[in-house]
């Protein structure tokens, strides 16, 4: 009696499987995924996919223990303590919310990062959002002020987005001062910070050029082109690298990546770096249910994906837009044999041991 009670009672445990892979440029449950109005836009024989996680059981209640039992004989099915994924102290109401705000700030993300790639004039205004302790810019720039522009290695840079940020400083080696013009109550004023080195990721690269040591945020973000996401129901951050080509593709003429199907995963920052996600072997079996036989994902899931390699499907590391693009556009080609492969990252991070 005790066994078929624990079996049928709520655990400690969630359960994740595959979740749906819809194309960006169709609809789902009657809604378009994507909508793009404002600005000239074209065509594309490319097929997009994102790739989803479902979680069954969540921060309030586990899955029963019959389910989870279930799970661990499954190929198919992650166990997954509930406090893995949901910290404690937070409602399951709290964490939707959380990771539909995450969803709209890649959202946001993915449309500048496009729409700049794709030579349209994007227009921001970028604060800073804080000054961690220690770092070169603490006492010159503090929460609140306005950056308006940066003089590197003599040559004046107006920043207008993001974009003109970052341009400037993956050309700036670490150790380099530039001066920082902003505005702080109103007031115009400048500063001289020393550039320090970007940290290696999980898989030892590192980022070229360097930073500035300061947190920073976006505001009155003005898009050329302006996008409408239909994705009720799905949260988080990790479509953003699609959603990025889609825009940065319907806003080219031509199809970026011919007739391929192309499905993918990853996090995009206005700096257009691909980040991490999770639940990647679910995505990597969402996606070869949609016979894509392409998949793009953040080189620091790499590792992740051994032994889950769909059949006939090859899987590419990319670690920011502009790679991801090279990628798309040699897939249309059918020029695939230069691109860096996860199996490349993986064989990489063990010669390096």
């Amino acid at each position: 009696m005790l066994t078929l009670v624990g079996l049928a009672m709520p655990g400690a445990y969630v359960v994740e499987t595959a979740g749906p892979a819809p194309e960006i440029t169709g609809a789902q449950d009657g809604v378009d995924l994507l909508t793009l109005t404002g600005g000239k836009t074209y065509g594309t024989q490319t097929k997009y996919y994102m790739t989803t996680v479902s979680s069954y059981g969540n921060s309030d209640f586990g899955v029963v223990g019959a389910q989870a039992f279930a799970a661990i004989f499954s190929r198919d099915s992650q166990v997954l303590p509930v406090r893995s994924l949901y910290p404690a102290g937070q409602t399951a109401d709290q964490v939707d919310k959380r990771n539909t705000a995450l969803m709209g700030d890649s959202q946001q993300a993915a449309a500048s990062t496009a729409e700049t790639a794709a030579g349209l004039p994007v227009r921001m205004r970028i604060g800073v959002a804080g000054v961690p302790k220690g770092s070169p810019a603490a006492g010159r720039l503090r929460e609140g002020d306005l950056v308006t522009r940066i003089t590197a290695n003599g040559v004046t840079t107006q920043i207008a987005a993001y974009a003109d940020l970052g341009s400037v400083l993956k050309k700036t080696p670490p150790g380099t001062t530039v001066n920082i013009g902003f505005t702080r109550d109103g007031k115009a004023m400048d500063a001289d910070v020393t550039t320090s080195k970007h940290e290696p990721d999980s898989t030892g690269w590192t980022k070229p050029g360097s930073r500035l040591g300061l947190y920073l945020k976006t505001s009155d973000v003005k898009l050329p082109i302006a996008a409408k996401y239909g994705v009720e129901g799905i949260g988080g951050p990790s479509a953003g690298l699609m959603f990025a080509l889609t825009i940065y593709d319907r806003a080219t003429p031509g199809s970026l990546g011919g007739k391929a199907r192309i499905a993918g995963t990853g996090t995009i920052s206005l700096s257009g770096d691909v980040g991490p996600i999770g639940g990647i072997p679910h995505k990597l079996e969402g996606a070869a249910a949609t016979g894509a036989r392409h998949f793009l994902a953040p080189a620091e899931n790499c590792a992740e994906t051994v032994g889950y390699e769909p059949e006939g499907m090859r899987i590419y590391a990319v670690r920011t837009f502009d790679e991801a693009l090279t990628a798309v556009r040699s897939i249309g080609a059918g020029k695939t044999d230069e691109l860096t492969t996860c199996s490349d990252v993986v064989k990489a991070g063990k010669a390096g041991k």
